[in-house]
């Protein structure tokens, strides 16, 4: 083990979020997952309501094709990005990957300012793939950086700050795409939030590669059995695996649901999706705050269930407000402001945020724990499966949004299944609860004296 890695073993003053182990990590993180949504909902909201037209196809179908290029190049990738992120040192790779990201923002900020639609969905491709070999070099950092004990605790820190950067990026990308020199803006802040990041990630300390001697196999499709066979041959892991990769299905519904929901169902503009995306990251934000702060000292997964069932609930009352709303028919669509003048927006305002907040309840324990329970050796390949489930689970996502446009299904009718679903989750979690006496017990954290 080198030595930065074992001055970590030694109770420091700061406090972790300062912490040079934990700063830099968490700053390119952020930053990152702000160029991600900046540049998907500015691109999003550009095709919704017009200002760039996608060739060959129509602008409603092009807006599930673009929720889709980000995960599946995930899944093409992730098979030889968990080997890399096993085989080479972690700063090594957090420098490379974060520079390739400063490359793509650069060739984003061509595709606005030419107003040219292939460019953009060929570059968050290109993210995704970005995406794919940062993601296991950072989740398998933390049990390098972090204790066990402070893994719940850095996942919801971690997913706070995510989904603080979530937001922004929605709600910037949202608003300026559309002002006049908005491309010009956009492409700006893209590139100046991905310096920072390559910047930040610089400054990351070195930590060990966990199979050096490894010898990287390029065949995709022989290494996706061999790493799905880790997951489910390792204890403990499947479980926690399949339920984040539950989340991403569930968010990649919501986020391109919402757009033709408030369009169609609602009758408001862009400021009023910008609004609801919103509500779904502040959401997420508090809801790892809270998971954070219950699962303290164990491993939350006791809650899991919980937030399950009331992200269920609230996502199913969302349904049924919903049928308060007029069609609004060739009425022109309302912004934000004039929205909340109505009382049933802060209703529906209010569940969707706490269909957020429950949901990241739900999900930041099971994170911890597919962190806590992976063998070393093989860690960041289960964490490289992990995204290759949870790039499937948005595309399975993104394809049921698909229909949306193209049969009489409307998106409203996907919050209805979401929430019956989630609630028969959380009723599956509750039997095995009661099931097995000591099926959330977690001997990771036992040895570590949590």
């Amino acid at each position: 083990m080198s030595d930065a890695i074992a001055d970590y073993s030694v109770a420091p003053k700061a406090p972790l979020f300062f912490q040079r182990r934990f700063l830099p990590m968490w700053t390119a993180l952020c930053l990152g997952a702000f160029t991600d949504n900046m540049l998907k909902q500015a691109l999003s909201i550009a095709l919704l309501y017009g200002a760039i037209t996608a060739p060959l196809i129509g602008n409603d179908d092009a807006l599930p094709i673009v929720g889709l290029t980000f995960p599946l190049a995930m899944l093409l990738f992730s098979t030889i990005a968990g080997q890399v992120a096993d085989k080479y040192e972690t700063a090594f790779l957090f420098r490379r990957t974060k520079f390739i990201e400063l490359l793509l923002m650069i060739l984003a900020g061509v595709g606005f300012l030419l107003g040219n639609s292939t460019i953009l969905i060929t570059t968050l491709f290109l993210m995704g793939a970005q995406s794919a070999f940062f993601s296991p070099v950072r989740t398998s950092a933390m049990p390098k950086y972090l204790a066990a004990a402070e893994l719940v605790r850095g996942n919801a820190i971690c997913s706070g700050g995510l989904f603080v950067s979530v937001m922004l990026g929605i709600v910037i990308g949202g608003l300026f795409i559309r002002q006049p020199q908005g491309p010009v803006i956009v492409s700006t802040i893209l590139f100046v939030a991905a310096l920072g990041g390559w910047l930040a990630i610089r400054l990351a300390p070195e930590a060990p590669a966990n199979a050096p001697d490894l010898k990287i196999d390029w065949n995709i499709v022989g290494q996706s059995r061999t790493l799905f066979g880790y997951v489910f041959k390792s204890r403990g892991v499947a479980r926690p695996v399949l339920g984040v990769a539950w989340y991403w299905l569930v968010a990649a519904q919501v986020s391109v649901a919402v757009p033709f929901f408030v369009r169609d169902t609602l009758g408001g503009d862009e400021t009023v999706v910008t609004v609801m995306m919103a509500l779904f990251a502040i959401g997420a934000a508090v809801g790892a705050t809270i998971a954070s702060l219950l699962s303290k000292g164990r491993s939350g997964l006791g809650f899991s269930a919980t937030g399950a069932f009331m992200a269920g609930v609230m996502t199913f009352v969302v349904y049924v407000l919903s049928w308060t709303y007029p069609p609004p028919a060739d009425m022109p669509l309302i912004n934000a402001v004039e929205f909340f003048t109505d009382w049933r927006a802060y209703i529906l305002a209010g569940a969707l945020l706490f269909a957020s907040i429950s949901t990241a309840v739900f999900v930041v324990p099971l994170q911890a724990a597919t962190q806590r329970r992976a063998p070393t050796q093989i860690r960041a390949r289960i964490l490289a499966a992990n995204n290759m489930l949870n790039a499937a689970g948005a595309i399975i996502g993104f394809l049921f949004v698909l229909l949306v446009p193209r049969t009489s299904i409307e998106a409203v009718d996907l919050f209805a299944a979401i929430g019956v679903a989630q609630i028969i989750l959380a009723i599956y979690m509750f039997r095995r609860k009661r099931a097995v006496k000591d099926g959330l017990y977690d001997e990771v954290l036992a040895k570590d004296g949590a």
